[in-house]
């Protein structure tokens, strides 16, 4: 996708910004972009697809991301009309926030390999994902010096947990600029037709007709704007609504594969593994797992939440 540069404007008397929102769509009102800020984004409500560089997976409430400066991601959320608007907690900040020098101090070296490693993007799972919500949460309730060390807080938690954070966007993977309002359209478009039908045959010549190019400049124009295939697109998308549906549900496996179009129980299988590094059911478990160990160790009624509508 081609994405667009984003300006960030940080609070009132604040050296970062912190925002609580809800909105219509995260696809519509934050689109595919970039921005020399760092983000640490908490999805409160809503699932769907989640882009980051050139990683595409499925995502749910409680997912929460550390994106690099200038590393491109969106979130594309399902509007199937059960859980209300899109919910989301985002702390943007410049590494300087805290001082030119201060990645120089021999205290700050955790968070230095930190900040190296977000360039391709962290999703932050287990005990530290519960713990960092705490703390974003409990920013709301904190004005000046608390604030700021409340983002230190949150930084070093992160440095700490190596075992709770994965990374996300291939390390060689680089941003192009050719950007065009057709373009963010025609990925849009591909995307919404693809989600709509994913239990079906998607032909490659029709997809391209319906954004108006020839089979050919269309294969060229989504390597350039995504770095994969289109087979390879419509893949990640079936298999992460498979994973999304095993974790929601107790379904059978077998049927849920069907149901997201693979007709062919041994290529999902082999699809699974080289896209996962693990089978269907070793994901399942290792899914209930995580989602056991941040209940325990949370222990929080999220109902207390305060919402700020976006602006």
């Amino acid at each position: 996708m081609e994405p667009r540069f984003e300006t960030v404007q940080v609070d009132a008397a604040s050296s970062f910004r912190s925002m609580w929102f809800t909105c219509a769509s995260f696809a519509e009102d934050h689109t595919w972009h970039y921005h020399p800020e760092f983000e640490l984004t908490w999805i409160l409500r809503s699932h769907g697809t989640r882009f980051v560089g050139d990683n595409i997976e499925p995502y749910r409430a409680g997912d929460l991301v550390l994106a690099g400066p200038n590393l491109p991601h969106c979130w594309h959320n399902e509007s199937d009309g059960d859980e209300g608007k899109p919910e989301a907690v985002v702390v943007q900040f410049r590494p300087e926030t805290f001082g030119h020098d201060f990645l120089d101090l021999p205290e700050f070296e955790p968070i230095k390999r930190l900040f190296r490693a977000s360039k391709c993007g962290l999703q932050i799972e287990g005990e530290t994902a519960a713990r960092v919500q705490t703390q974003m949460r409990a920013l709301f309730e904190k004005k000046g010096i608390a604030r700021l060390i409340g983002l230190l807080d949150i930084l070093r938690s992160l440095a700490e947990a190596e075992n709770d954070l994965r990374y996300l966007a291939s390390p060689d993977y680089h941003i192009t600029n050719d950007i065009t309002e057709v373009n963010r359209q025609r990925i849009e478009l591909i995307h919404k037709h693809v989600r709509r039908n994913l239990a079906s045959e998607i032909n490659q010549a029709e997809v391209a007709k319906l954004v108006g190019l020839t089979p050919p400049a269309f294969s060229r124009f989504f390597r350039r704007a995504t770095g994969q295939t289109f087979v390879g697109f419509v893949n990640i998308l079936r298999i992460n609504e498979v994973c999304r549906t095993m974790t929601e549900s107790n379904e059978c496996i077998t049927n849920i594969a069907m149901n997201c179009g693979y007709n062919n129980i041994a290529n999902f299988n082999r699809q699974f593994l080289s896209l996962k590094g693990m089978n269907p059911s070793q994901y399942r478990e290792r899914h209930l797992r995580l989602k056991q160990n941040a209940i325990l160790f949370s222990g929080e009624n999220v109902s207390s939440r305060r919402v700020v509508e976006a602006h």
